[in-house]
């Protein structure tokens, strides 16, 4: 290209570049203080329509209706000893609402994990049979949360290779289907969670053995008040930082790191938790 090409084209390139970078301006919008980013997390999501979907005899799936153009991420739960994914049916949508697809393991007992896995499997081959999942699925990007019992399910099958994040909330650790060296050879990054007045499983007994023997990067919060069965139903206090937590690990939301960490860390100033990772 010759010197007088390029310079009766050097006006255009610059005002290409101008409305790129206006573009991105627009695109990023002003940052968010910290009540009103908490607080965003707390907010339902983007897909507006919810459905719940009997995944085989052991699984329901909440995930968005309209799954017609994004790959979404998958998150297994388990529940707490001797309740269903009805006893958090709230927080499950909520999620949904958030783009993610939320496969449930109907069992009273997942503290071993297994069934919890069996959901992921069926989950996994949905992506690939015929019908409204098949290829909307995202492999890579898989969570797996729990509350309680369930907790300690999330953290047994935390060590499964396909598992990108761990969301461990009261983990119950001295239970019999719990396996004591789970928490060694775990996948991906950890948020432990854990209720100050929790009697059920107190955190010096049932989660600082995790966040001490752990050998993964944990981050764990312990929000001031909080009883055994604060997350039942609509997640409670801990609605807003579980869904930030799985935005940022597994829809690289970056504004959601600072609710985590860094010079202007929202959950480090915030007198209700107590934030400790490594």
């Amino acid at each position: 290209m010759t010197e007088r090409i390029m310079r009766a084209m050097s006006p255009w390139l610059m005002l290409a570049s101008t409305l790129v970078l206006g573009a991105c301006a627009v695109a990023q919008g002003p940052q968010l203080d910290n009540q009103a980013l908490h607080q965003s997390y707390f907010d339902p999501g983007p897909y507006a329509g919810v459905d719940i979907t009997r995944g085989g005899r052991h699984c329901q799936i909440f995930h968005p209706v309209n799954m017609n153009y994004d790959r979404h991420p998958i998150i297994i739960w388990g529940n707490g000893t001797g309740t269903s994914p009805a006893a958090y049916r709230d927080l499950l949508e909520h999620w949904a609402s958030h783009g993610f697809v939320v496969v449930a393991a109907m069992t009273p007992n997942p503290g071993n994990g297994r069934d919890m896995a069996g959901c992921l499997d069926f989950a996994l081959n949905l992506n690939s049979e015929r019908g409204p999942f098949q290829g909307r699925l995202d492999p890579a990007r898989i969570g797996v949360a729990g509350h309680s019992q369930g907790g300690a399910g999330a953290i047994a099958l935390g060590r499964d290779m396909r598992i990108t994040t761990v969301v461990a909330l009261q983990p119950y650790i001295q239970g019999v289907q719990y396996n004591p060296t789970a928490v060694r050879g775990q996948r991906g990054p950890m948020l432990l969670l854990s209720g100050a007045d929790g009697v059920t499983a107190p955190p010096d007994t049932h989660q600082k053995p995790i966040y001490d023997n752990t050998d993964v990067p944990v981050t764990w919060l312990t929000l001031r008040g909080a009883t055994h069965l604060a997350p039942m139903q609509t997640g409670g206090s801990y609605r807003g930082v579980m869904t930030a937590w799985l935005r940022m690990q597994l829809r690289g939301d970056d504004e959601a790191a600072r609710m985590f960490g860094g010079d202007d860390c929202v959950l480090c100033g915030d007198e209700r938790w107590t934030l400790r990772a490594k």
